[in-house]
């Protein structure tokens, strides 16, 4: 991809997650081959629901080409579309499983959309519902009592398939896998608890507090970076979600937790990375260190850039399920002796849970 098609992509983003038409100011003039490289690429980071939102800041002259533009809306009509069905099917659950007293956590993707301007432009993934390991015994048999069939992942997690939404539950809020930090992690979370926010289609559920939600979307990110890789939805989510919840977390608090977890590196190189690639323009996350590396930064950019969301377009699905097992184990190991030197401990973690876990 040329860098001017990859510059241009990264305007139109920030200008749709930060809902700045200054961003667009100097937009240069595309052309047909560029606008369609543009249009590949956002739908590769699952970014293409915000730039059309952001072409509502460009003059006539600069806007892709008319029969692209009615893709591109097209595309976007489907990325609403499938936000509110997801919502709808979220308060379908969290009201099925309420009349069993029993409240799941909404974790990650949907709940993240709240941050942004228009949050039924983030395309959508899947439902990740989170409770105690007992609560989640008895969601699963209301949700089988329901017609869903159920099936393990490799994780853990109970999967399954509900009005046409991907569904998952899971035990832990936030996962590390060193076990010092872990703990530290577990105490946090129940510190905190959660409270109740409203989503698309009027849909009420349970989130986490601001300060475990931040450490939630930081891990999730971390997690994938180390292995299968990453793409800029995830760091736009980051980014605006430190807007909206740092004011009530505090830039200093959230920091300190981030060290005491082992995270102070990893965060620094986050907040390099989105200072870097995805500014507002107004100022800059700040850094809760002093760790500086330029081999990560480049490995982060190439991992997005090749990737894509999740890595997707760099991996092969083909094969045998251990074989593609065996190619996520190889991915972790890829860059370990970098990642070992931003989170050491979780790195270590990841790997032997990849090993005795995953390949399984």
């Amino acid at each position: 991809m040329r860098q001017s098609v990859y510059e241009s992509l990264l305007k139109l983003v920030r200008a749709g997650i930060y809902d700045d038409a200054r961003i667009l100011s100097d937009f240069p003039l595309l052309n047909e081959a560029e606008w369609e490289a543009v249009y590949k690429e956002s739908k590769k980071q699952t970014v293409s629901g915000v730039v059309c939102h952001a072409f509502t800041f460009l003059p006539d002259s600069k806007l892709p080409p008319y029969g692209l533009l009615l893709r591109w809306v097209a595309h976007a009509h489907r990325i609403e579309k499938e936000y509110n069905k997801m919502s709808r099917n979220i308060g379908e659950l969290s009201e099925l499983l309420g009349r069993s007293g029993i409240t799941p956590v909404l974790q990650k993707g949907h709940g993240v959309a709240r941050f942004y301007p228009t949050p039924s432009l983030r395309v959508s993934g899947d439902i990740d519902l989170c409770f105690s390991e007992d609560e989640r015994k008895v969601a699963d048999s209301i949700i089988r009592n329901n017609g869903a069939e159920i099936h393990t992942a490799p994780d853990g997690s109970s999967c399954y398939v509900w009005h046409g939404s991907d569904v998952e539950h899971h035990v832990s809020a936030v996962k590390l896998y060193s076990p010092r930090h872990r703990k530290e992690l577990d105490r946090i979370v129940a510190e905190y608890g959660t409270r109740e926010v409203t989503l698309g289609a009027g849909a009420k559920v349970r989130v986490l507090h601001a300060l475990t939600d931040m450490l939630m979307i930081n891990v999730h990110i971390m997690k994938h970076s180390f292995g299968v890789g990453i793409g800029l939805r995830h760091f736009c989510d980051y980014a605006l979600a430190y807007r909206s919840l740092i004011p009530e977390i505090g830039a200093e608090k959230y920091a300190e937790v981030c060290r005491s977890l082992g995270l102070g590196r990893w965060t620094d190189l986050l907040h390099r990375f989105i200072n870097i690639y995805l500014p507002s323009g107004d100022e800059e996350l700040p850094y809760t260190g002093n760790f500086h590396s330029r081999a990560a930064l480049k490995a982060m950019h190439i991992m997005v850039t090749e990737g894509g969301n999740f890595g997707l377009y760099r991996r092969r699905t083909e094969g045998k399920k251990w074989f593609r097992k065996l190619g996520t184990f190889r991915l972790f190991l890829r860059h370990s002796g970098l990642w070992m030197r931003i989170a050491p401990a979780e790195a270590v973690g990841i790997i032997l849970r990849l090993a005795g876990g995953q390949m399984r």
